[in-house]
């Protein structure tokens, strides 16, 4: 038997001799890449067995797939597959695996910590203290605070509840605080077992303090929030992402209401861009009353070396006769047979 080729794909976290080490089981050459292009795709992994990856979302095309006769399986260094053509792989009959629950808690974490700093206005004070770190008058301080809620009064909710939402739903229920959740996909008993209650989208927006978004980036959930769903929110309340991809918020709708006043605020983990627009400045950076951060709510020490880990272990349990625990087109099953 021929040995297996593995090809170490625009993985800068993960380095090659890490790798080596966690796939020694397979006693496999490992050939380390950068591919910006299909054609070096191709010219690295037309002889691979499989690749772990990261950033091939616009590079794993349909034509680049029948260019790679060998590979059974993908492992992607990533959260989400919903920027591939699964259905392309799935006809190569090649597994596509990811590690989105190696980071699950800094998901949850960081739209904990942006929900906690909105509730509490902790941007806004720091920038009270920097412009009157004297306090001459801390009535007005007070008074500019205000309102600001007791967090046991918070109603929370989440639109879409995988793993992310329900380790938020864990975290909120230590602060006593109420939470519903939106997603047509999870059974009511779950929600139940884990103290939340599931309803409708329309109620979820006109009840919630802070409104979360965990939903996959896909055609129903481009501009899940818009205009229409911005008017259903109370004046005092919160739009939070820490998860989806930023296309899921019309951001010129979202401007407009908290411009306006129609929405108390905003923090965003993902901040739309216009590669095609030169110059253009979102205008949700202007906002005082927008927390943002630069993409990093998966981040952590611990999450990336469960992530490096986890793109090996998935090839070595593979090619040993076990389906990766995350599978992003489980219809493959049916075409692969395991060793």
């Amino acid at each position: 038997m021929a040995r297996l080729k593995v090809v170490h794909m625009n993985l800068p976290p993960i380095s090659p001799e890490m790798a080596r080490q966690q796939l020694g089981a397979l006693d496999a050459e490992l050939v380390v890449a950068e591919c910006t292009t299909g054609e070096e795709v191709v010219a690295a992994a037309a002889d691979a067995d499989a690749i772990v990856g990261a950033a091939l979302g616009r590079l794993m095309t349909p034509d680049v797939l029948a260019q790679l006769p060998r590979c059974r399986i993908v492992s992607l260094w990533s959260g989400s597959t919903d920027y591939l053509n699964v259905d392309a792989f799935t006809e190569r009959g090649i597994c596509v695996c990811f590690g989105a629950d190696a980071c699950t808690d800094e998901v949850a974490d960081h739209g904990m910590a942006l929900m906690l700093a909105g509730a509490r206005r902790l941007f806004a004070l720091e920038r009270m203290v920097r412009d009157e770190p004297t306090w001459t008058d801390h009535d007005h301080i007070v008074a500019a605070s205000l309102p600001m809620p007791r967090l046991s009064t918070i109603t929370v909710g989440s639109i879409g509840f995988g793993r992310a939402g329900a380790a938020l739903a864990a975290r909120c229920r230590g602060f006593g605080m109420r939470f519903l959740a939106h997603d047509p996909y999870i059974a009511p008993e779950l929600g139940e077992h884990l103290g939340v209650e599931l309803t409708t989208k329309e109620r979820l927006l006109a009840e919630s303090d802070f409104i979360h978004l965990y939903v996959p980036m896909k055609e129903d959930t481009q501009r899940i929030i818009g205009s229409a769903e911005l008017r259903q929110m109370q004046p005092t309340a919160w739009l939070v992402n820490s998860s989806s991809r930023a296309s899921v918020i019309d951001e010129d709708a979202l401007n407009e209401a908290l411009v306006s006043g129609r929405l108390a605020g905003a923090a965003l983990d993902n901040l739309g861009t216009r590669p095609d627009e030169p110059g253009w400045r979102n205008p949700l950076l202007e906002l005082p009353n927008v927390i943002l951060t630069p993409h990093v709510s998966h981040v952590s020490s611990q999450s990336y070396a469960a992530m490096q880990e986890r793109v090996c272990a998935d090839v070595v349990s593979f090619f040993s006769g076990v389906w990766p625990a995350l599978l992003a087109n489980p219809a493959v099953k049916d075409r692969v047979v395991l060793a």
